[in-house]
């Protein structure tokens, strides 16, 4: 897989973190980088999906005069 070489400014406290992290699991800082990432940019796209189908879902909701439900209310 061709890759792409990204450069970002972390807190170091991040960073050290993410430094002891990789030595813990014995992986490589780029790799749980790249997990972290794919996990964060999954939890986004579906929380994007979630949102336009509930948007879609309020778009389909009839409504009707007020008056009128009172006075099927009144009927019951």
């Amino acid at each position: 897989m061709e890759t792409k070489m990204l450069d970002a400014h972390i807190p170091l406290p991040l960073a050290e973190r993410l430094d002891a992290l990789a030595i813990d699991l014995a992986l490589p800082r780029d790799e749980i980088v790249t997990e972290a990432i794919s996990a964060w940019i999954d939890q986004e796209e579906r929380r994007r999906i979630t949102a336009l189908r509930t948007i879609a879902a309020a778009n389909t909701i009839v409504l009707i005069e007020h008056h009128r439900a009172i006075d099927w209310a009144d009927s019951l």
